[in-house]
């Protein structure tokens, strides 16, 4: 059976998608605004209501990001401060909803949303598809001056930019320094190798009986694990030219440095059936030295309410290959807002999303994100709040990306079956990878 066809009816969105509560913040000192450019489009009149007030309405999930009342808060404001009568409705929906409903929108005659959170793995396929309108002619080269490049990035296909930049999420190595010190190491380690003699002395010497825990269960959370451990080896899973190849280079050295730290016990089993937060648990108990994860875990582990080990826990790079020049290798989970391409309010809607992301908004709301704006990050506050934003600036300069196909959402769906088998003892690496470029080039026959 054809590929394509034996699984696009079963695919809707396998994120298990964890909350995001990367510590961060300081005050923006700068006035710095967002400005449109260009030669913009004729103006889109806005649809006022029978009262004279224009709706807009926002697509947004209620399990990571900023929360529900954070958005309403920006939305009131940005209600007030506005030209003319505006109200912002906000839905709020479980992550794995909101690629349908972005979809279903999109095949309205009218949409159903005017502004959606689009997640970076579906700009190649909304902006093919044209569910959403490119936003170039609205960004002037200064405000790209200061957004990380590997952020902004992440929303441009076919030279084409599809969604603003909004939540920073991306991976950060986290250690146990007492434990290392239990071991006789001083420091994290620096690069891979010696990341791996360190969980050896620490399982030798019976420190842990498992020094790492990942989240490798079936779900969209293990293609980001395996994206990263590629970037590690300093690589990709697809060529520059869009193909599959993680048979071959990073992509196979990754899956089997995965599988040989399964094979000898290093990372806990538990590991093939845990989500983020799981994994994340795991850590602050003391029961495992070393976590990868998302930014929310630094917040957590330093919370008395929850950590066993606020003194010890650390946050770092996370450690490449020797034969990687990279000084470190992150993969991303970026999300942006967007307009839809069928509202009939889109000038407005831009207008809203200018001001959300503005780095005067993200400055007041910092605690649980880290802000995607260069000025931000480096602002005296944002490090006095958060002494590890050197850190996180490093993991996030060095970021991977998923692939940014139009069909990622099967391509996922392969690449979580073939590497879990793995996982789980039921295929050789040589075998996992070399099914998963078949399959995935199979998706286009």
């Amino acid at each position: 059976m054809n590929e394509k066809i034996r699984i696009a009816n079963s695919i809707v969105s396998r994120r298990d998608f964890l909350k995001v509560a990367g510590l961060a913040g300081g005050a923006l000192t700068s006035n710095y605004v967002l400005t449109a450019c260009g030669n913009r489009p004729p103006p889109v009149t806005a649809t006022p209501e029978k009262d004279g007030i224009v709706t807009l309405n926002a697509l947004y999930m209620n399990q990571a990001g900023y929360s529900e009342s954070v958005l309403k808060d920006i939305a009131a404001r940005y209600a007030k401060e506005s030209s003319t009568p505006v109200k912002i409705s906000f839905t709020f929906v479980k992550y794995d909803e909101l690629h349908d409903k972005i979809v279903t929108s999109a095949a309205a005659s009218t949409a159903t949303f005017d502004v959606i959170l689009l997640d970076l793995i579906w700009t190649a396929e909304f902006g093919r598809k044209g569910y959403v309108v490119s936003l170039d002619d609205r960004i002037t080269p200064e405000i790209k001056g200061n957004i990380t490049p590997s952020i902004f990035s992440a929303f441009v296909y076919n030279n084409k930019t599809w969604a603003f930049p909004f939540l920073a999420n991306f991976q950060c190595f986290f250690y146990n320094i007492a434990q290392l010190d239990k071991a006789g190491f001083s420091a994290a380690p620096k690069t891979l190798e010696e990341w791996y003699d360190q969980m050896v002395a620490l399982k030798s010497k019976g420190i842990v009986k498992f020094p790492y825990i990942d989240s490798w269960n079936q779900k969209e959370g293990l293609v980001c694990d395996y994206v990263r451990t590629t970037a590690q080896h300093g690589g990709d899973l697809f060529s520059d030219d869009g193909k599959p190849s993680m048979d071959t280079g990073a992509g196979l050295q990754a899956l089997k440095f995965m599988r040989q730290l399964i094979d000898e016990g290093l990372v806990d089993p538990a590991a093939t059936n845990t989500d983020e937060p799981g994994a994340m648990n795991a850590f602050l108990s003391g029961a495992v030295t070393f976590n990868t994860n998302w930014t929310f875990v630094r917040g957590n582990m330093l919370d008395p309410k929850v950590s066993k080990i606020v003194a010890d826990a650390r946050t770092g790079l996370l450690p490449p290959s020797k034969s990687n020049s990279a000084p470190t290798g992150s993969v991303s989970g970026f999300q942006g807002l967007a307009v839809m391409a069928n509202s009939k309010n889109t000038d407005k809607a831009w207008d809203f999303i200018k001001f959300a992301t503005s780095p005067t908004i993200q400055s007041e709301n910092l605690e649980s994100e880290f802000p995607v704006w260069t000025s931000v990050q480096k602002s005296d506050q944002e490090k006095k709040l958060n002494p590890d934003a050197e850190l996180y600036a490093a993991n996030l300069a060095n970021v991977h990306h998923r692939p940014r196909v139009p069909n990622y959402q099967q391509v996922s769906a392969i690449i979580q079956e073939e590497v879990h088998a793995c996982l789980l003892k039921q295929t050789k690496p040589e075998e996992a990878t070399a099914n998963m470029v078949s399959r995935i080039n199979g998706l286009n026959e």
